[in-house]
């Protein structure tokens, strides 16, 4: 018997092959170890991208390839599908994650790839703060600026003075102050749905002394310890606050704590979490995302709009 052949591999991955110089490529990786909530499928691509001439040059292939994209970031607030991604998932690396003082005082610029977290100790290193609500989001700046990120009454608009992003369609790069964007509670344009892949981002700080830096800190982190899950893999928190109301009050109110569909559960200590107890698939999760949004309609009338994102 003739053993058989592998298929061959799709154009595209040879184009990705020949045209990407500095960033690095790999082809069929599990998802599932990248995201938060440890679910998800295989994507046929992951590509760490590592210069702008490297990201024009992927989204040349994408759109000659009409292939789909993810923009993964650190892996929180999404949901991969258990199928996976046929397409590319897209992480920026190092070079996109500078942090640096931008010349006039309390200015600074930083990287779309840089870590929440490293971003407030970056700032708090320069005697700058008021971003340091940024510890409780496990995200990137450019996740931040792209969905217009907050936390204890803080969000990052407030700070953004300007931002360079990618545009997908034409392959342009721009740049532009916070002024021309409309930006809204959780929601902003600049977001990958809309075409946009933020790269940098201008931010105006606060002249802070360090005892008051890490003052503020220390809260955020306690009160997330306290308050949020930490036992098992989430993906923070799955529903936007409806005008006036919290989503994790309604949620509780109607008993849905505890609430489960598989290993998929809503957390016991924070109601607009839920949390992976082992083996949980997306199916799981948005069979229970149904559930609860169902639920909370007939009970109060609230639809519940998602913040995380389901790919």
């Amino acid at each position: 018997m003739r053993p058989s052949l592998a298929p061959p591999a799709a154009p595209w991955r040879a184009r990705l092959r020949e045209r990407l110089g500095a960033s690095r490529l790999r082809f069929d990786v599990p998802l599932r170890p990248l995201t938060t909530l440890r679910i998800g499928g295989p994507a046929d691509c992951l590509v760490d991208l590592e210069s702008e001439e490297d990201l024009q040059a992927l989204f040349q292939v994408i759109r000659e390839a009409a292939l789909p994209f993810l923009v993964l970031g650190k892996g929180s607030n999404v949901l991969v599908g258990d199928a996976g991604l046929r397409g590319v998932a897209i992480r920026l690396g190092r070079a996109f994650s500078g942090f640096r003082s931008a010349g006039a005082p309390g200015l600074v610029r930083a990287g779309a790839g840089l870590a929440d977290a490293a971003f407030v100790e970056e700032a708090r290193a320069l005697g700058l703060g008021g971003m340091e609500f940024l510890v409780a989001i496990p995200g990137t700046i450019g996740g931040a600026i792209a969905m217009n990120a907050g936390a204890h009454s803080g969000e990052t608009a407030r700070f953004l003075t300007a931002a360079r992003w990618f545009e997908m369609a034409t392959g342009t790069i721009r740049d532009a102050p916070t002024a021309d964007f409309a930006f809204a509670y959780r929601r902003s344009p600049l977001r990958a749905g809309e075409g946009c892949l933020v790269l940098e981002g201008a931010f105006r700080l606060e002249p802070t002394a360090d005892a008051e830096i890490q003052a503020r800190k220390a809260y955020f982190q306690a009160w997330r310890r306290e308050h949020q899950p930490r036992d098992f893999p989430n993906c923070g928190s799955v529903f936007k606050n409806p005008p006036g109301q919290a989503a994790a009050r309604l949620i509780d109110d109607a008993g849905l704590k505890g609430h489960r569909q598989g290993d998929a559960q809503v957390s016991e200590k924070h109601a607009n979490f839920i949390v992976n107890r082992g083996q949980a698939t997306a199916r799981d999760v948005l069979e229970l995302i149904d559930f609860i949004r169902d639920t909370i309609y007939k009970r109060t009338g609230h639809q519940l709009e998602l913040e995380l994102e389901v790919v």
